[in-house]
């Protein structure tokens, strides 16, 4: 009967321990010293620069989920099998005194005399900067790159977005930018590298869009060119009026689709390209194959 009685008392206190949170166990069995990454680490080693990779400021973050110490969400996320909730996080850690308090823009310990951890401090998003301008979006509930609101930014309602001040006149699309780059597939609202608009109204990360443009001149979403296309278009029209076809398809014609316009017609036969006879561009698509008559109808 005494060891039933002792065999329950255990099991229920292991219950007990498994229904712990992950800051309280991580509390119960470690102080300051035994934390994993309570050391300081460098943005730039040779110079002894607080920070990251990422980011350069003065403390860790201790996240919420595992109770361990990253300079940043992304030096977590790289080494966890989980993601990292910054706006969760409670306490930091300084660098320079390596003590665990709550999170907030200075150092509480005595020693360090208010120091900094860092020229910018978000107290929603739980975010340090020291390197940059950035502003809290109220309409994103995120922080962004740039001076501010009204500033050099400005929040669309209908994109749900923030648009530089140079681009008001930009084309909207209801909530644009919560979708994955068509390239990388990261997802563009919350992502922290800079985006790009194009003409059509759709966006993607601008180094994908360095990339991708250089074997590529549609949009991946729509198919509609992303610049100014005349000079290329000029050259398939040199191309093709020095081109003289076999007599078996000089007399055909084919039904094409303008990606541009989205205008159908007819253009002559081509393997490869086919111009609108609308708007000239040669971003069409072959929709039918005439074999019987060649002809330039208006487009629909």
């Amino acid at each position: 009967m005494v060891f039933f009685f002792f065999l329950f008392s255990f099991c229920s206190h292991w219950i007990a321990s498994q229904q712990k949170s992950p800051q309280e166990t991580a509390a119960e069995s470690s102080n300051d010293e035994d934390l994993v990454g309570c050391s300081p680490s460098f943005c730039d080693s040779e110079k002894e620069v607080f920070g990251c990779q990422h980011y350069k400021r003065n403390c860790k973050l201790r996240a919420a989920c595992c109770g361990k110490l990253f300079p940043c969400r992304f030096c977590h996320d790289e080494v966890s099998d989980h993601t990292m909730d910054r706006k969760a996080t409670a306490e930091m850690m300084c660098m320079q005194c390596l003590k665990i308090q709550p999170i907030g823009p200075d150092c509480r310990t005595p020693s360090c005399g208010a120091f900094s951890m860092a020229k910018y401090y978000c107290t929603i998003c739980k975010f340090f900067d020291d390197e940059r301008a950035v502003y809290h979006c109220p309409f994103c509930n995120l922080c962004r790159v740039g001076k501010g609101l009204g500033i050099d930014f400005f929040h669309c309602m209908t994109c749900n977005c923030c648009i530089g001040l140079n681009s008001a006149e930009h084309k909207c699309l209801e909530k644009v930018l919560e979708i994955d780059c068509p390239i990388c597939c990261d997802f563009l609202f919350t992502s922290s590298e800079t985006v790009r608009a194009l003409p059509c109204g759709h966006y993607m990360h601008s180094a994908c869009f360095q990339a991708y443009t250089r074997s590529h001149y549609i949009c991946p979403i729509c198919s509609k060119s992303m610049g100014d296309m005349s000079i290329y278009f000029g050259m398939l029209d040199a191309l093709l009026a020095s081109e003289e076809l076999p007599e078996e398809y000089r007399d055909r014609c084919q039904d094409i689709l303008c990606n541009d316009c989205d205008k159908k017609g007819k253009a002559p036969f081509h393997w490869m390209y086919h111009k609108c006879s609308i708007c000239g561009s040669y971003n069409t698509k072959v929709i039918k194959v005439d074999t019987s008559s060649h002809g330039s109808t208006p487009n629909q």
